[in-house]
């Protein structure tokens, strides 16, 4: 299984994350490319699952720098199995929530349910990133 994953991260809790979900993929056996700058969208699509990592940024938005581009350049999220995860530093995590519909909306279905988490990643959420990473 052919797996692409694209990230950001402005504190360092997102990558912190990034790195769980790398090593549980990893384990797995699974093919990982891994993006930190905006990836061609036809390029990054070609895999059997998208994962993107984005903390809340502004006001509860993802991050738009790197993620935002990205999606936007992928010509069809149709039947795509997607996973997203993200930190937040303040608010309740509405972005992911927002986020999950916006992409169901284009056409992605969940590989396993997001997981965000407030502040630093503890070991729960970690856990909860395996679990996610289980289920691909």
């Amino acid at each position: 299984m052919k797996v692409n994953m694209i990230y950001f991260s402005s504190t360092g809790r997102t990558e912190e994350m990034a790195e769980t979900v790398k090593e549980a993929i990893e384990s797995k056996g699974y093919e990982l490319n891994i993006y930190t700058d905006e990836a061609d969208g036809e390029e990054f699509a070609d895999a059997d699952i998208l994962v993107f990592g984005s903390p809340a940024t502004g006001v509860e938005e993802v991050d738009e720098s790197i993620i935002v581009p990205t999606i936007d350049s992928i010509p069809s999220l149709d039947g795509k199995e997607v996973f997203m995860f993200g930190s937040y530093g303040w608010g309740d995590g509405e972005y992911m929530e927002t986020w999950k519909e916006e992409m169901e909306g284009k056409g992605a279905i969940m590989a396993a349910d997001p997981v965000v988490c407030l502040e630093e990643p503890d070991d729960s959420v970690k856990d909860e990133l395996k679990a996610a990473v289980d289920k691909f």
